[in-house]
């Protein structure tokens, strides 16, 4: 699995991205896991951009796991169509880069997305995919009881490799874990009756 950190922020807005890559999922494609972490800011994510080693068409290789419209794929480019650039963020093209929903607050705000990426006899490693980008719109703190309207475009140059079995997995407190034990505890006892 590969992570990426160090995100460089063209905006006040310092969005917690959330972004993963691992090989384990499916055995013939790498499958993307892209998210706003738990803190705010908040943010509709509008593009999503990457360097590769490797050669993709993204019209072929690419499987959409989620349900937001994945679209406007290019190559080369800092463009995912109408509304949404890396212009003034970055100074050369992303090798691939899509737009991810609908241009507009409210259409479909997206918070998270995932795809799969054909492997075409490739392994993951941090060389394979060099630099991630995400271009959101609708971004502040709040914005269920304000007006966001910031916009970012955001991008990492840091993966991290993490080995098999070394993967972050979140324990349940223990109130959570009691309660659990104390729900099967009562059907068990429920079912005796």
């Amino acid at each position: 699995m590969i992570t990426f950190d160090n995100w460089q922020h063209n905006s006040s807005d310092h969005i917690d991205w959330q972004v993963t890559i691992d090989d384990e999922s499916h055995k013939d494609y790498f499958t993307f896991n892209v998210s706003i972490g738990k803190e705010n800011p908040s943010g509709d994510i509008l593009g999503f951009a990457f360097d590769s080693l490797a050669d993709f068409d993204l019209t072929t290789d690419l499987v959409n796991y989620s349900t937001y419209e994945l679209s406007s794929f290019g190559t080369d480019s800092l463009n995912c169509g109408p509304g949404c650039n890396f212009n003034g963020a970055v100074s050369t093209g992303f090798d691939y880069i899509f737009r991810v929903g609908q241009q507009g607050s409210g259409n479909d705000y997206v918070s998270e997305f995932s795809f799969g990426l054909a492997k075409n006899g490739f392994s993951l490693d941090e060389n394979l995919f060099s630099r991630i980008g995400i271009r959101a719109q609708s971004v502040g703190n709040d914005c269920e009881n304000t007006n966001c309207n910031g916009s970012v475009k955001d991008y990492s140059q840091t993966p991290n490799v993490i080995p098999p079995g070394d993967e972050v997995t979140e324990v349940p407190e223990p109130g959570t874990a009691l309660l659990l034990g104390l729900t099967l505890f009562g059907f068990a006892v429920r079912r005796k009756k």
